[in-house]
């Protein structure tokens, strides 16, 4: 979580993040503001999918439910090695209900298990999907030789981020924050 926090003169500095929230702003309003962002990664050969969800089912119920969600594949993203699956138009029918994959994980499913439904989004490493928060979407996972691995920027009304934060939720900057200080100690 929070790599731009390690960027040098941090994401104020990135042509990616600027070009990001430019769009944002185009798409769902000019309150649109960076919130986080993240890498993931699958493995070579590995047999995880990660289930179908909105990403809405992880962030607190709040008033303003607009978010997108930028996926960015370091390496060609294509089926054999899970690339985004959609459901198309389910941004529009609201959030289903979810449910942890196992119990204790963190991991957010709902039931939707055929790819029958969706349409694989296959992407060139430097290109990039956009979602939204309800839009319903998949990965398979990586059948090939070679690690997948994406970087992720989320955007959200800036009083959307600002009521998260006095929840705090803040996708684990604290957290990361208290660690760094034991580290510097």
């Amino acid at each position: 979580m929070w790599p731009s926090i390690y960027m040098e003169g941090g994401r104020e500095s990135s042509l990616l993040h600027r070009k990001v929230i430019e769009i944002s702003q185009a798409l769902l309003g000019k309150d649109m503001v960076f919130d986080f962002d993240m890498i993931i990664a699958k493995e070579a050969g590995s047999p995880t999918e990660t289930p179908w969800h909105q990403d809405e089912s992880y962030w607190p119920d709040l008033k303003d439910k607009r978010a997108l969600s930028f996926w960015f594949p370091m390496v060609d993203a294509n089926e054999s090695n899970g690339c985004m699956w959609f459901v198309s138009g389910s941004h529009k029918t609201g959030l289903r209900k979810h449910r942890p994959v196992q119990e204790g994980k963190h991991v957010m499913m709902t039931d939707l298990s055929s790819q029958d439904v969706g349409q694989p989004a296959p992407v060139k490493a430097g290109g990039c999907t956009v979602h939204t928060g309800r839009t319903l979407h998949y990965t398979g996972g990586n059948s090939s030789a070679l690690p997948r691995q994406v970087y992720i920027i989320n955007c959200r009304p800036a009083d959307m981020v600002a009521e998260e934060r006095k929840q705090n939720y803040d996708h684990g900057l604290a957290g990361l924050e208290s660690i760094e200080k034991k580290l510097a100690n």
